[in-house]
Parts: structure tokens; C-alpha cells; sequence
């Protein structure tokens, strides 16, 4: 039996904007309810209004992800208006530039906190909601094609989208092996037209009022010099990527279809390869090409 969309509940954080908002209007297209969480509440409001203008099921609960409690009032509020869950998106996530001398513990601290902490709770406080349910649910966590391979100067979200994939492949295999209705899966997203820069920062100066977490300076906001030099670049290249809606067409379709990996770009999958075969040469340093 596979997921019938039709008025099922969907939870999905980050969903202000980006792939997060994308995913939302795709899910609800398809007739399922859905509920959006971010952290920066006029912003997720806005969103909110313009889907429930185009006839669209939708409520916005503003939600900080650091914090456990945070996220298990969004899981109450879905269950007070809907009753049920079906599918959680763990999307929220941030991005800073910066090399690993120059990143402070603070850095580290902040991004663990949204990036890895967000999908932890996500899945420790909902799984056991969707469980509920005779019927196929399913629970998304977006990683990124960095949680694949590691390139230089945005350690702390290589590390932690390594650690989204991590926690989304034991997730299935313990599903699977239960023989669990129930199914994971993980977003591993290449280019994307977003504002994952300058929503990072917006976020980092939210956390302050809104979290424990917050030891945020907003002028650490967006790393070093050079990182924010390499932050601009990526973000310009970002405006030619994938549309998110797109995105979250692709995420539907593969719960759709019980798949585990998920990926917008799959040629990007060549540096992943060519890790593997890096790996298997044995040969990393003589040829100075660790990916």
C-alpha cells in the first residue's frame, strides 16, 4: 500500500521560503493539509496567506527548531487543527562561510543547534505521532548534495548534513527491518534558487530573541570576510538553480513512490564517484585530490 495524498497532514519546517515553501504548495496541490513552521514569523505569516489565497489547506505555526519544546508545541498545534500527521519535512537549515580556523565555537554551536538538533527533535517528536497511523506516513529530512562529499570553507553544514543523511538512512533501515507501513527518506539538494545566505542571517539575528541557543552575534553572522566573499559568490550562482517548487515536486513524487535518496542534480553524483574512487585507490594524499 503507498501514500494516498488526498487529506493527509503534512508538517514542514523551514518553509518560510525556499525548497521549504516549495514543498508546501506541491503537497497541498496534491490535496493534503499542511502545516508550515519557521522561525521568522512575518515572513512565514506572508507565506501562509499567499497559498491560502490560491485555495490552498495551510496554517503557519512559528516554530524555533533548537529548542525541543518549540518543536512539540508545532507538533501539538498540528494535532489540535488537524487531529492527525502523515508526513514531517525536516527542512530547515542554514549555511555560514568560513574556513574551520576562523569558525567560532559559536558558529559551530548555532548551526549544529538548526541544521542536526532540528531533525533529531523533528524525528524523536513526531515518528511516534505518525506511528499512529495504520496508514503509509513518511518523514523527510533535506541534507545536501555537501552531505555526500565535503568541499572547503562551510564545515560546520558539511558536518551537519552529513549527519542529516546519517540519521535518515538508520531511520529507514530500523523502519524496514520492523516492517514498518512507514517510510524515511533524504533530500540531497544541488543549486537551488534560494536565499540560504541572507535567510541564514535573518535567522541568526531571530535566534537572539527567539532561542536559548542564540549566543549569535549578528556580525558573526555570515562568517569570516573571506567567507562571506565566497558566501556572495555562492549566492549569485544559486539564482540560476532549480526552482524550489520544482524541489518540492520531486520530494512529493518520490514519497510517492517509497524512494530513499533524493536528488535535484544527479550529476553532481560524478563527485561522489569519484570519492569512492579515491577511496578505493588508496592513493589520497600522493595525488592531492581528497574531495
Amino acid at each position: 500500500m503507498g501514500f494516498e495524498p488526498q487529506d493527509k497532514v503534512g508538517v514542514i519546517t523551514g518553509a518560510a521560503g525556499g525548497i521549504g515553501l516549495g514543498m508546501a504548495r506541491a503537497f497541498a496541490e496534491v490535496g493534503m493539509k499542511i502545516v508550515i513552521a519557521d522561525v521568522v514569523a512575518d515572513r512565514l505569516e506572508a507565506s501562509a496567506t499567499q497559498l491560502r489565497s490560491d485555495g490552498l489547506d495551510v496554517v503557519a505555526v512559528a516554530t524555533d527548531v533548537t529548542k525541543l519544546s518549540s518543536v512539540q508545541a508545532l507538533a501539538e498545534a498540528t494535532m489540535d487543527t488537524y487531529g492527525r500527521v502523515d508526513v514531517l519535512c525536516n527542512n530547515a537549515g542554514v549555511a555560514m562561510f568560513s574556513t574551520i580556523t576562523e569558525t567560532t565555537i559559536e558558529d559551530w554551536e548555532w548551526t549544529m543547534a538548526i541544521n542536526m538538533w532540528g531533525p533529531i527533535y523533528g524525528v524523536k517528536t513526531f515518528l511516534p505521532l505518525i506511528q499512529r497511523n495504520a496508514e503509509p506516513g513518511h518523514i523527510n529530512s533535506t541534507a545536501s548534495i555537501s552531505g555526500l562529499v565535503a568541499g572547503g570553507a562551510v564545515a560546520p553544514y558539511n558536518v551537519t548534513k552529513h549527519g542529516v543523511v546519517a540519521l535518515m538512512a538508520t531511520l529507514e533501515r530500523e523502519l524496514r527491518s520492523a516492517k514498518s507501513p512507514h517510510r524515511a527518506s533524504v533530500l540531497c539538494p544541488g543549486p537551488i534558487n534560494t536565499e540560504i545566505g541572507r535567510n541564514s542571517v535573518r535567522s541568526r539575528r531571530t535566534a537572539s530573541a527567539f532561542t536559548s541557543q542564540g549566543a549569535a552575534r549578528p556580525d558573526r553572522a555570515t562568517g569570516s570576510e573571506k567567507g562571506q566573499k565566497l558566501g556572495d559568490k555562492m549566492s549569485g550562482a544559486l539564482t540560476s538553480g532549480m526552482d524550489p517548487y520544482q524541489v518540492g515536486k520531486i520530494v512529493l513524487d518520490a514519497i510517492l513512490n517509497n524512494r530513499f535518496w533524493i536528488f535535484t542534480h544527479k550529476g553532481l553524483l560524478g563527485f561522489v564517484r569519484e570519492q569512492f574512487d579515491l577511496m578505493e585507490s588508496s592513493d589520497l594524499l600522493t595525488r592531492g585530490k581528497l574531495l
